[in-house]
């Protein structure tokens, strides 16, 4: 998995609790210092870059990075999938494949 660093929001956050508190939210967020994208899935940070990826506890989490900068991924920020549009390309791909 492949993350472009451009993506993502040019807000500074240099609170550990502020990150955290975004993750709670639904927020994917990306470590700036060695661009590795953050996100809570079951309870669980998973972090992920373009060399490894690995799921930690919170307490570690907080602790392990609480001196980092984090910036908000803007994929995060989306609508999510759009049904519509997923319908209408696989409706497209089937007749045309």
């Amino acid at each position: 998995m492949t993350f472009l660093i451009i993506d993502y929001m040019k807000k500074k956050i240099t609170s550990i609790i502020e990150a955290n508190n975004l993750l709670k939210a639904g927020y994917v967020l990306v470590i700036v210092e060695n661009k590795t994208a953050v996100c809570i899935k079951e309870s669980a940070y998973f972090l992920m870059n373009e060399n490894w990826h690995t799921k930690i506890k919170e307490d570690d989490f907080m602790e392990m990075f609480e001196n980092n900068t984090f910036m908000i991924w803007e994929n995060s920020l989306g609508e999510g999938i759009s049904l519509q549009k997923d319908e209408e390309y696989y409706a497209w791909r089937h007749k045309y494949l």
